[in-house]
């Protein structure tokens, strides 16, 4: 159920600094909902950022103490910081564990800082999309430049009280360094290079090709991809998901129901479940449980499955929304982000195809969907008359994933399918379409 072998999700859980960070981050999640002003951005900003700054250099600490006694006959260094866990500190195994704990815990504060991103941007998708088509930078801790990224904040805060938007905080902010919010609404990208003579001619044009579409004065992403903000609203299930989640917290740990017709989650709470279930019990019961709803939403088929989790996926998907903006109490979103609380939900495939041939859209699933799926195949085939035309596109199981995982109500999705597929979205464009009103959704 999760990456982390055999039983070490459970050291990892009971890690002192694992357990620090949840309650930071409940902190971190309710300060950031209490935000207003852009005086209160930016004093959030310096908060989280001495906090990743910190774990970032603490990640460098230990990786350097992993090479070392990966040598033959290396040994821990005398300043090497101290291991958060009782086992063997000569043993390179121990260290191996310890970097997957402070691993986690900075993917968890670069999802606190992707919430910072989407309140800063309005909840506005399509600028997240835009600005997240890039590769990840990586550390910031030992980075060249990250002092003139500094000044460049502060400056502008104390000059002109303007708050500046430092991407290195998040996991979904890819393009440029900075975004610069101006008193006029604008938004200006700014990328920072210590040396002049160091400017990649590439970088410089994706800057200004996603800056044009920032602005409205282009449509095409540098990716191919163009973000369509469609009329359609975003209407959700998160009131099912909330009530099971608090459920699942409340009682022994695990909760299942379903939320709408065609849909179920199951939710865990481990540390709630700790006192009800032994280990070797929690996961058949959770699988019972899933089975269940499953068969409750007409899922009998065993290899026509159409499920997916909240396991492990904080800041690895950039374009989607973190945990810290859905609408749920701040402990729940931050142990949601800590894998403390996790979800699977699930739909029927068939209740997918009956809906979208109600708008008018025929449908295909394109791979087995028994848990083989692979993740950049098409896996849904869409396809919808128009005129004397046969229109056709397909899905990514990323495409599928905020269906799921965002509790998208399925009319609205299908109508946003359907909508796709009317032809006035120009041949040969990869359309990213966005729901309106996206920000009466998050919190």
């Amino acid at each position: 159920m999760d990456r982390a072998p055999g039983n070490q999700i459970d050291v990892i859980l009971t890690h002192l600094r694992h357990q620090q960070m949840l309650r930071t981050m409940i902190g971190l999640i309710a300060d950031l909902r209490r935000c207003r002003l852009a005086a209160d951005l930016y004093e959030f900003q310096e908060q989280l950022f001495r906090l990743v700054l910190e774990v970032e250099q603490r990640r460098s600490e230990i990786s350097r103490v992993v090479k070392r006694l990966k040598k033959p006959g290396g040994r821990v260094p005398r300043d090497a910081p101290e291991l958060g866990t009782e086992l063997d500190p000569s043993d390179h195994d121990s260290w191996l564990l310890e970097a997957e704990v402070f691993e986690r815990i900075w993917r968890q504060l670069k999802s606190i800082g992707d919430a910072l991103a989407w309140r800063a941007f309005g909840y506005d998708r399509r600028i997240i999309v835009a600005l997240s088509r890039n590769d990840s930078p990586g550390l910031m801790y030992g980075k060249d430049g990250l002092a003139r990224e500094r000044e460049l904040i502060e400056g502008a805060w104390r000059d002109s009280r303007q708050f500046v938007l430092h991407h290195d905080l998040t996991a979904a902010l890819r393009v440029g360094d900075l975004s610069v919010f101006r008193d006029d609404g604008s938004v200006l990208l700014h990328e920072v290079k210590s040396n002049s003579n160091r400017r990649i001619k590439r970088q410089d044009q994706l800057l200004v090709d996603t800056s044009m579409v920032l602005a409205g004065e282009g449509a095409l992403l540098p990716s191919g991809f163009t973000p369509i903000r469609t009329q359609i609203p975003l209407v959700t299930n998160m009131r099912g998901l909330r009530e099971v989640l608090g459920l699942a917290h409340e009682r022994t740990g695990i909760q299942g129901g379903v939320v709408s017709p065609g849909r179920a989650v199951v939710a865990a709470s481990q540390y709630t479940a700790t006192r009800h279930y032994r280990e070797d019990t929690f996961g058949d019961r959770f699988s019972a449980e899933l089975a269940r709803c499953q068969r409750k939403i007409g899922m009998g088929s065993h290899g026509h499955n159409l499920t997916m989790t909240s396991l492990d996926s904080v800041a690895r998907w950039p374009t989607r929304p973190p945990w810290a903006i859905y609408p749920v109490a701040p402990e729940v979103a931050a142990s949601l982000t800590a894998d403390a609380m996790f979800f699977f939900v699930c739909m029927s495939p068939d209740v997918i195809i009956d809906r979208l041939s109600n708008v008018g859209v025929r449908a295909e699933w394109m791979q087995p969907l028994d848990g083989s799926e692979e993740w950049t195949k098409p896996l849904l085939r869409v396809m919808s008359a128009s005129g004397n035309r046969m229109l056709f596109t397909s899905l990514t199981p990323e495409a599928i994933a905020g269906l799921l995982l965002e509790f998208i109500d399925l009319r609205s999705w299908c109508r946003q399918v359907a909508l796709m597929l009317t032809g006035d979205v120009p041949a040969g464009t990869r359309p990213w379409p966005c729901f309106s009103d996206e920000y009466k959704v998050w919190a």
